[in-house]
């Protein structure tokens, strides 16, 4: 049958609309966009192992300009990415944009999400941002309506983590956070208003929170071109909690979860651990030179994965790099990394000192950076490796812990101790491979002895406890010419509340009490120094023995818990034992040779705060 040539126009018309609003009303992502640091050292020692989705990145890199900054929450942005998605590809009508934010810091931080114009006079048509406790979802129509949704939030999901999605379907638009509906409006209806070009761009407002960018808080963000359903909020929310729980930083792809992380290093061996984010085989090359000379195998699949490489030579510069290869045959490579043996028994040596890394990768990165700069034989951290990563936190591990230190700990080795933060010790025993119990153990390197103890066993350290009793064996046997204890909790210390709130007219009683039996063993067992965190500033006090002042036979305590947790302060007025306190992030160094003990700290930006030196007689 013919049609007419006008109702065949007509029928033509019709079915080229109806085909323009099916590809227009297309459900589907319009943008995906994952964030994780990039954390790297300087130089030749830049290395980033093999697989790992870039940030998204202006699209201009050679020459752009920004426009003007959003003013939010009265902050300007710290940071900014612009134009990473084309103009043309912004939903104009239906949406819906989210969020997926790790907020572990205790200073108000923010993000905000916004398609926009360059003008400061241009509003946006839709933004969703985030600040301290606070969540705002504004669209603007082009009828001239503006709304803008604005709640306090509660803590999140596993006490940090919030999930925000932006929804708009035409007639209404409604906030939810971490699959819960928080608030709707129907004020804005009909198509939205957009400066021409539109951008779209992302900021970071973290002002308060030095180093800190924008992928230390968005981890994910998703733009549709229509309104989600509730049902699809709660499966998107479920999907990124899965790979928080399994500590995954990437969704897809094959790629290290952690490490290499080096720990333990004597003489002759050193320990590599690593977690890849499916089950794996790994093959780990080694050598003095390259191309690499020996190679072991370990053919069993598994996540973590750690391995002793021994029969090493003692104070020998070594390359190393690991292939992990998935059940698939897919490959990766950490890239080619270093370490070196520990030092003959004479030679001069030198360690780092940090403590209480918690919450803020970006802190223990940029300490990490300047402790490579210092080229330390090894780091000692003293606890508090995360801020509560305990078996139900395993991602204050992945997404904190190892993002922040594995840039220098895959070249400089660790020697850790448990903090409250690793209390049940369910990751810190498989994140690590140290003598038995692991929990408490001793080490000799070079010269000096180090006995490591785990203070959260508070029973154990009494006189007669088991950690007291190993203690005083282990002090009385040594003949090293420097005996150094470290824990993390305080056996004195100026903190303000810890141990007596003195803002509030409460005497502090100066220090943890559990440790008044250890301190006698300190003072009669030879022991020169003792490190620990738990509090998060720093302090030295004077040499000290029978509760006074003792500058010949006294023990000095140095507390070093500056390298990420929440800043902590001091007592209003002075505490008789202090020699120098200081308030902020930061870390130490120790140089030793022979019967010299050379101890400075600094602070994040490299300045030198205090130092010390003392001479002993040889042995």
């Amino acid at each position: 049958m013919k049609l007419p040539l006008k109702l065949f126009i007509i029928c033509l018309l019709a079915g080229n609309l109806a085909s323009t609003y099916a590809q227009e009303t297309e459900k589907k992502v319009v943008g995906d966009w994952t964030f994780h640091p990039n954390y790297t050292l300087a130089r030749n020692a830049k290395n980033y192992p093999e697989q790992k989705i870039e940030q998204p990145k202006t699209r201009f890199q050679r020459f752009k300009t920004l426009g003007e900054p959003i003013i939010f929450f009265e902050e300007a942005p710290t940071e900014r990415i612009t134009d990473f998605i084309e103009s043309a590809n912004i939903p104009r009508k239906t949406f819906s944009i989210e969020l997926w934010l790790l907020d572990h810091v205790n200073l108000p931080v923010g993000a905000l999400i916004t398609a926009r114009g360059k003008s400061v006079h241009d509003v946006p048509g839709w933004l969703l941002g985030y600040y301290g406790d606070e969540v705002v979802f504004h669209l603007n129509s082009k009828q001239g309506v503006a709304k803008s949704i604005e709640t306090k939030v509660e803590r999140g999901w596993k006490k940090y983590w919030s999930h925000l999605v932006g929804t708009y379907d035409g007639q209404s638009m409604k906030l939810y956070r971490n699959g819960i509906l928080l608030d709707s409006s129907t004020t804005v209806q009909g198509d939205l208003a957009f400066p021409d070009p539109t951008q779209i761009e992302l900021a970071g407002y973290f002002g308060q929170e030095q180093y800190m960018k924008i992928a230390n808080l968005v981890k994910a963000s998703r733009l549709y071109n229509y309104a989600l359903e509730p049902a699809e909020i709660t499966n998107r929310f479920k999907e990124l909690q899965g790979l928080v729980e399994q500590g995954k930083l990437f969704k897809d792809i094959f790629h290290f979860n952690a490490g290499p992380y080096l720990h333990y290093p004597t003489q002759n061996n050193i320990n590599i651990l690593w977690e890849t984010d499916r089950m794996a085989r790994a093959e780990v090359e080694y050598g003095t030179e390259l191309p690499f000379t020996q190679k072991t195998t370990l053919s069993n699949p598994a996540y973590i994965q750690e391995i002793t490489l021994d029969n090493l030579t003692p104070e020998t510069p070594y390359y190393y790099q690991i292939t992990a290869i998935a059940q698939d045959g897919t490959t990766m490579k950490s890239g080619i990394l270093t370490f070196s043996t520990a030092v003959a028994d004479s030679a001069a040596f030198s360690f780092c000192v940090i403590g209480d890394t918690e919450s803020r990768p970006h802190i223990n990165h940029r300490l990490g950076e300047m402790m490579w700069e210092e080229r330390p034989n090894f780091i000692m951290h003293l606890g508090d490796v995360t801020d509560g990563g305990m078996r139900p936190h395993k991602f204050e591990w992945n997404y904190e812990y190892f993002t922040g230190i594995d840039a220098v700990a895959s070249r400089i080795p660790i020697f850790p101790v448990p903090g409250n933060g690793e209390g049940d010790l369910y990751w810190y025993n498989r994140y690590h491979r140290l003598p038995e119990p692991e929990a408490f153990y001793t080490f000799t390197y070079g010269n000096t002895a180090f006995f490591m103890l785990n203070s959260n066993a508070g029973a154990e350290l009494k006189k007669g406890g088991r950690q007291y009793e190993w203690l005083r064996e282990k002090l009385a046997t040594s003949t090293a010419q420097w005996k150094f204890v470290a824990h993390h909790h305080c056996p004195v210390s100026s903190d303000e509340n810890d141990y007596g709130d003195t803002w509030k007219g409460k005497r502090s009683n100066l220090g943890d009490p559990r440790f008044d039996d250890l301190k006698k063993l300190y003072e009669t067992a030879g022991v020169d120094i003792v490190f620990y965190g738990h509090v998060h500033a720093y302090e030295r006090s004077w040499p000290l023995k029978d509760g006074k002042i003792d500058q010949e036979k006294g023990v000095i305590y140095i507390q070093s818990g500056g390298a990420g947790g929440n800043l902590e302060d001091f007592t209003p007025t002075h505490s008789w034992f202090s020699n120098k306190t200081q308030r902020g992030h930061h870390f130490c160094r120790v140089d030793i040779f022979s019967n010299t003990f050379s101890f400075k700290m600094y602070d994040s930006e490299g300045r030198l705060k205090d130092f010390l030196n003392l001479k002993k007689e040889r042995k």
